[in-house]
């Protein structure tokens, strides 16, 4: 039992240390990412978050059809749940990219209004900002890039938290460790949890730096049901998630995370 637990507990420590960018911050989900409106080509928004932080830059067209970029600092609050970050912002000139040296004397800054980005639940998010006197609001998700590939054998750590189970014991909180293999080509993804028994086989999608699965399950002792992922991320040596599921043979609603350490590196 004590190996079990030390075992338990060098397995949280690895999620924390390696897996972290999934969240990137405790203040809300990550940000970070390329944003857009699919409806609108050729302009775009990159936000960098630390902590209750935005970094946003943001490439667009003026009046006449020239490119330009905008800049702001945004920090953030989460007044009735709603992700709200605001700060000023600017447009900047400089030296020309390929001048050498550099000529740092030729930088000028100036603001321009301000900007806003708001989140609630779900993936859309809704951007206002003011550039001398024009006001423009746009919602936008998150740019698809490429799909990560998850493939590989993980060392986890799991919690989850069950309601409405037939079997009152099975209510409550569970933490434990265990061997996730995961196994994905295009779109098909399966997860397989080793010592538990249970495979979750669905359909992947991707949102920015975050994906998804919906599928279903089924476990070596007969328990069966629906779930889904949420947050995904996978770096070089690990891998996070939320997860959520039903169980359609107990009952058991259960929310949770799953994360760890690659073991096949």
């Amino acid at each position: 039992m004590k190996s079990a637990r030390f075992a338990l507990r060098v397995v949280l420590l690895a999620m924390l240390i390696f897996t972290r960018p999934t969240w990137a911050t405790s203040f809300s989900n990550d940000q970070s990412d390329l944003w857009w409106n699919a409806d609108e080509n050729g302009w775009g928004i990159q936000f960098v978050q630390r902590g209750s932080t935005i970094f946003a830059t943001m490439f667009v067209y003026d009046a006449n059809g020239n490119p330009t970029w905008y800049t702001a600092t945004m920090e953030g609050t989460k007044p009735n749940g709603i992700l709200t970050f605001t700060g000023d912002l600017y447009s900047t000139t400089g030296s020309w990219f390929g001048a050498v040296p550099y000529l740092p004397g030729k930088f000028t800054v100036a603001k321009v209004g301000t900007m806003t980005w708001q989140k609630s639940s779900g993936e859309p998010g809704t951007l206002t900002y003011s550039v001398n006197g024009v006001n423009v609001t746009k919602t936008l998700t998150r740019q698809p890039i490429r799909n990560d590939d998850y493939t590989g054998s993980y060392t986890v750590g799991i919690h989850f938290i069950s309601t409405g189970c037939s079997n009152p014991a099975r209510n409550g909180a569970t933490d434990g460790a265990d061997t996730a293999t995961v196994a994905q080509n295009g779109a098909a993804i399966s997860v397989t949890l080793v010592a538990i028994g249970c495979t979750y086989s669905g359909t992947y999608t991707q949102s920015g730096q975050f994906g998804g699965i919906s599928g279903s399950f089924s476990c070596a002792n007969g328990d069966v049901g629906t779930f889904g992922t949420a947050n995904m991320i996978v770096t070089p040596v690990g891998m996070l998630m939320r997860i959520s599921g039903s169980n359609s043979r107990n009952g058991c609603q259960s929310v949770g995370q799953l994360g760890g350490v690659r073991n096949d590196r």
